[in-house]
């Protein structure tokens, strides 16, 4: 992924959403950073997003391949639903990112029934989330990105 801290960041603000950022949610999101490969200064701003709200406004999300669109908005639709409820500010901001990215309705949709397949699966626990199946999951479903 080339947009790794924006990724992560963008997920922090879907989380912060709905007013607060479960413990969970945070764990998960850095577990997530770190599984990713992200450099330790880039690691400590996601850290620090986890614990003070960060907007989605302020991130600049432009110019991204198809590829990190999809896989960011599969990965804010699972942190968005990680604490088994998707709020209507939570799905409202889904909606406000997938426009960020430029993400089409359709790759929206099958980006989030993704992430919702690994969920359900015994990896799909927060703490175990299989970001490597999503990512196939993703290749599977939309075989012209991967």
């Amino acid at each position: 992924m080339n947009h790794q801290k924006e990724t992560f960041l963008a997920l922090a603000a879907i989380g912060w959403v709905d007013g607060s950022l479960q413990r969970v949610e945070a764990s998960s999101l850095l577990r997530a950073a770190k599984e990713s490969g992200l450099g330790e200064n880039d690691l400590a701003e996601v850290e620090r997003a986890t614990k003070q709200a960060i907007a989605l406004d302020a991130l600049e999300l432009g110019g991204w391949s198809e590829w990190d669109q999809v896989f960011t908005y599969a990965l804010a639709a699972w942190i968005a639903q990680v604490d088994g409820v998707v709020s209507t500010s939570e799905h409202q901001s889904l909606v406000e990112l997938g426009n960020k990215l430029g993400l089409a309705e359709d790759r929206r949709k099958r980006a989030a029934t993704a992430a919702f397949d690994i969920a359900c699966t015994p990896e799909g626990r927060p703490d175990r989330y299989d970001f490597e199946k999503l990512a196939a999951r993703l290749k599977e479903r939309m075989p012209q990105l991967a």
